[in-house]
C-alpha cells in the first residue's frame, strides 16, 4: 500500500507533458489503437471503435464487437500465433489461434465444467496458459494445460482470484489477479519460483485498474495500470518488475479539461528490449523507459 501512495504523491511534482512523450517513436498512427502486443519483430493490434472492431499491423481479422486480450507467441515449430479473444457480443466471446496467413481455430475444451476463459490462451511451444472464471468458489484462477497454478500469497488472503490478463515465455507465466488489489505476477510452468507485485488498488478516491502485462527479454515482467485519484489529473504508470525489485514510471494526463477523464497510454506489449504502447490519439509508439528509481 505505501508504495501506491508514494507513486501517487511523487506524480503531483511531474510537469504536465503532451499526450506522447518527445522520445516516443510513432509506429503506426492509428487513433483508434485499442491493444497492442508484439514479438519477433511483428507487431498487431486492436483498432475500430467499440462494437466495430478488427485486428491490424501483422494480423487481420473479421470485424467485431470487440478484441480482447491479444497476445502472440509460438507454436511447437518456433513459428508466431496470434491468440484472441473474438466477442460477437459483449458477453459471447470465443478464443482463437491464428497464424497471422489468414487461418484461424477456435480453441476448445480448455476451461472446466462451470467455467469460462477470462482470457484468451497464450501459446508458447506445447504450452498454453489461460485465465479461468468458475461459479465455484476455489476453482477459478491461472491455468497451465489444465492445472491451476498457485495465485501470490496476498491475492490469496483477499480472495482475489479473477485472472484479467495472461503471458507466456519460455519456461515462465506471467498473469495479473485483480478485483479491489491487483497483483502483477510470474512463475514457473510447474508454479514454483513466484514473483509477485502489488500494482493496483481501487478504494476510497482512488481507481485504479491494469490495462496491460508483458513477459520481457531476461524474465522481467511489465505492467500497465490506469490510475484515477480524485482531484488529481490520471495517471498512467509504467511497473516493471525485475526479480524482487519494481521500478515504475509515471505518465501524468496534461493538465487541462481531459486531466480526469483520458490517459496518455492504455496498454504495451514488450518484444526483446523494445517497449510498445498504445497512446489514445496517436496511435502506436515505442516508449523508452524512464524509472523513478532503478532497481540494483
Amino acid at each position: 500500500m505505501k508504495l501506491r501512495l508514494l507513486i501517487a504523491l511523487a506524480a503531483l511534482f511531474v510537469p504536465a507533458v503532451a499526450a506522447a512523450s518527445a522520445a516516443d517513436t510513432t509506429v503506426d498512427a492509428d487513433p483508434l489503437a485499442d491493444q497492442v502486443t508484439a514479438l519477433g519483430g511483428k507487431v498487431v493490434w486492436v483498432t475500430g471503435k467499440a462494437g466495430h472492431q478488427t485486428l491490424a499491423g501483422a494480423a487481420t481479422g473479421p470485424e467485431a464487437k470487440a478484441y480482447r486480450t491479444i497476445d502472440l507467441g509460438r507454436n511447437a515449430s518456433g513459428k508466431l500465433v496470434l491468440t484472441y479473444l473474438r466477442c460477437r457480443t459483449f458477453s459471447h466471446c470465443t478464443a482463437f489461434r491464428d497464424d497471422l496467413a489468414g487461418h484461424r481455430k477456435a480453441f476448445k475444451g480448455l476451461a472446466p465444467h462451470g467455467c469460462a476463459l477470462s482470457t484468451a490462451p497464450a501459446v508458447w511451444g506445447k504450452h498454453v496458459a489461460y485465465g479461468v472464471g468458475c461459479r465455484k468458489r476455489g476453482r477459478s484462477g491461472l491455468y497451465v494445460d489444465g492445472r491451476r497454478l498457485p495465485l501470490p500469497k496476498a491475492a490469496r488472503k483477499y480472495g482475489v482470484d479473477e485472472i484479467t490478463s495472461v503471458d507466456l515465455r519460455g519456461g515462465r507465466v506471467a498473469a495479473v489477479a485483480e478485483d479491489i488489489y491487483g497483483y502483477a505476477f510470474s512463475e514457473t510452468l510447474a508454479g514454483k519460483q513466484m514473483r509477485s507485485f502489488f500494482v493496483s488498488a481501487s478504494e476510497g478516491d482512488s481507481d485504479e485498474h491494469t490495462r496491460g502485462l508483458a513477459l520481457s527479454a531476461g524474465g522481467s515482467l511489465w505492467s500497465l495500470v490506469d490510475a484515477e485519484h480524485a482531484g488529481d489529473p490520471n495517471q498512467a504508470i509504467i511497473f516493471k518488475g525485475v526479480n524482487s525489485c519494481l521500478e515504475s514510471e509515471s505518465l501524468q494526463t496534461a493538465a487541462g479539461p481531459d486531466e480526469e477523464s483520458s490517459y496518455r497510454a492504455t496498454d504495451l506489449a514488450a518484444d526483446g528490449t523494445t517497449l510498445y504502447l498504445v497512446v489514445p490519439g496517436t496511435g502506436i509508439v515505442t516508449h523508452d523507459f524512464v524509472p523513478a528509481d532503478i532497481c540494483p
